[in-house]
């Protein structure tokens, strides 16, 4: 699966990350129906604290994690006409 953002941090920051699904439910004439309509996975070791929907933008706060350590993050959208649209971004932890 491509990596749709690559992204750094430092261990101690907590930060969000918004992934817009707009264009993709745009051209398809979809929505999504609400925050149960998202799912988030994050590797272990850096903390996944909140996902949120909102106009086709889901939002992601990610905190902790390893120096030089690099996680990936899965986002899945699933819209009211039951499409799945699967994306991942990269973070990477660097004490700096």
């Amino acid at each position: 699966m491509p990596i749709l953002a690559k992204f750094e941090k430092q261990p101690a920051d907590e930060q969000d990350y918004d992934i817009s699904f707009v264009d993709w439910l745009a051209a398809l004439s979809d929505t999504a129906p609400g925050p149960n309509s998202v799912l988030a996975t994050a590797d272990p070791g850096i903390t996944l604290s909140d996902v949120s929907l909102r106009d086709g933008v889901v939002k992601v706060w990610l905190s902790g994690g390893s120096d030089g350590t690099t996680y990936k993050v899965t986002v899945t959208l699933t819209t009211v006409n039951g499409r799945i649209k699967q994306v991942e971004i990269k973070v990477k932890v660097k004490e700096s």
